[in-house]
């Protein structure tokens, strides 16, 4: 049987993204393998990015890291169901590979369920794991005013309030950068600023933020924007535009200016950059349930991952008797916590999430 799915335009799932991942944003010695996964025939291969770490060299998970917000093949559209099957069963063959983990994907899409269902036919142990939420908004029309008249009153009142705070600053300034020209260094220079002076911690492959921006302006995918008070960036955000679709890749301010809500006047201007001039019908914001981002998109969806063992090796086996040990002993403490009495507010006994 063969198995074709949709077109994928994400710019998450693009050769470049992936040669982006590899070469600044992965451990030293690590190895990334391209296994195809489509028909041979056809010119544009389907590939299937994957990443075997130098430190667990008997796990081979996807081409992923704390930046994916969503995995899939290379040319999704023309991934073939019997060569995905030949490809985890020739994996499964191999010693000296215990654990194939994909992850973060979408389980409504399309390689979710070819991904489960083509490694079950290989022959490895298969289960399925929550990722994270990604909240996201679509649009009945590109308005940025109906967009914003529909966000919640407090969030629009502290918009509107800040912004005009702002504007009272004679040396305060809006910027975009979207091109590869000689501005975007200092834009890249300026977010990367910002970064190290906000709440977050520093990134860890420091290569990645700057290599990204260049490769997204050059792409035309880069919406870059800065605040700027007396010539100090005071916020910056790095947001993606494809195919009708803007994502929220990275946001922050700098501590010292919180006073300002800088960074929502930002995200609200973007908002309206996007919307209005970029035409997009969707935005997305990602990774993660932060409580911010629910006043801004209203959907959430679940990512979630896949992990298999194979049972022809000893560390696949311990490493699936460990994880369904795991799942066993988490549910069956759901169940004794539903079994135990009412205990009075002032009880220091940790309840479990139902």
């Amino acid at each position: 049987m063969n198995q074709l799915v949709q077109p994928c335009r994400d710019p998450h799932f693009t050769p470049e993204w992936f040669d982006l991942l590899q070469r600044t944003a992965i451990p030293d010695g690590s190895i990334a393998t391209y296994y195809p996964v489509g028909p041979t025939y056809h010119p544009a291969a389907s590939l299937l990015p994957m990443l075997r770490v130098a430190r667990h060299p008997h796990k081979l998970k996807g081409l992923s890291t704390f930046y994916t917000p969503l995995y899939a093949p290379i040319h999704e559209d023309l991934l073939d169901f019997e060569a995905l099957t030949g490809c985890f069963t020739q994996l499964r063959k191999s010693a000296s590979i215990s654990i194939i983990n994909l992850a973060p994907l979408d389980p409504d899409g399309h390689f979710f369920p070819a991904a489960f269902s083509a490694l079950r036919q290989a022959g490895w142990l298969t289960d399925r794991y929550f990722c994270f939420g990604n909240w996201y908004a679509l649009l009945e029309r590109p308005d940025f005013a109906a967009y914003f008249a529909s966000l919640p009153s407090q969030l629009r009142n502290t918009v509107k309030r800040a912004r005009k705070k702002l504007d009272k600053e004679r040396t305060f300034a809006l910027v975009i950068q979207t091109q590869p020209d000689s501005g975007l260094g200092q834009a890249v220079d300026e977010f990367v600023m910002v970064y190290n002076h906000s709440w977050k911690r520093p990134e860890p492959y420091p290569d990645f933020i700057p290599e990204l921006c260049k490769l997204a302006a050059a792409q035309g995918w880069l919406r870059l924007g800065i605040v700027r008070l007396d010539g100090q960036p005071i916020a910056a955000q790095i947001w993606l535009v494809c195919a009708g679709t803007a994502y929220i890749v990275k946001l922050a301010y700098h501590r010292n200016y919180a006073k300002f809500s800088a960074g929502s006047v930002l995200t609200a201007h973007l908002m309206q950059h996007v919307i209005d001039i970029d035409k997009v019908m969707a935005i997305d914001y990602l990774i993660g349930d932060d409580r911010y981002k629910q006043d801004w998109t209203p959907l959430r969806r679940e990512r979630h991952g896949i992990i298999a063992f194979n049972l022809r090796t000893v560390r696949g086996c311990l490493a699936a008797a460990q994880h369904f040990a795991g799942h066993f002993l988490h549910h069956r403490s759901l169940y004794d916590a539903r079994r135990l009495p009412i205990l009075p507010r002032s009880s220091t006994c940790q309840s479990f999430p139902l």
